[in-house]
């Protein structure tokens, strides 16, 4: 019973990846798609109903002074930031439900690589969403490394 347990939750783990990988691929060619428009616009538009009530927003204020200084070449390293991971995550995750060995460390490594890197940035943000990315991750790392145990036993 629980080995049918882990082995329900590894494939819903890895088909959630999947389809994180999907979403993280689509974002990434949104972006691509508003490359050509200045990042100022993009943020003037989305930050347009805070403008109304305060045009001299804090907020507003700070991102104008950061992309003012910052070439719009950061958009394009977002997008093919997220299309890389969405496309790691993909291959990975389909290579662990079809259980390949290979699979299963550099799963292991990527994910906890970043996970160590989401840390750090919890220590900066304290922001409890991360912290819930946090937890999710560290439950598939589990869910892999049972998985991985299994297979090599």
């Amino acid at each position: 019973m629980k080995k049918a347990l882990e082995e329900r939750l590894f494939t819903i783990g890895m088909n959630w990846r999947i389809g994180y990988g999907f979403f993280r691929i689509l974002f990434g060619l949104a972006l691509l798609k508003v490359v050509g428009i200045p990042l100022i616009e993009v943020v003037a538009t989305l930050m347009q109903h805070e403008l109304v009530e305060d045009p001299s927003d804090i907020l507003y204020t700070f991102i104008t002074t950061i992309l003012t200084n910052h070439p719009l070449y950061i958009t394009y390293f977002l997008a093919l930031y997220f299309i890389f991971w969405g496309v790691v995550d993909i291959v990975l995750s389909y290579n662990l439900i079809k259980h390949r060995l290979w699979a299963f460390p550099a799963s292991f490594l990527l994910i906890s690589l970043f996970v160590v890197y989401e840390m750090i940035r919890f220590t900066y943000t304290h922001s409890f969403i991360l912290l819930g990315v946090i937890l999710l991750d560290t439950i598939i790392l589990w869910l892999i490394r049972r998985e991985y145990k299994k297979l090599t036993l």
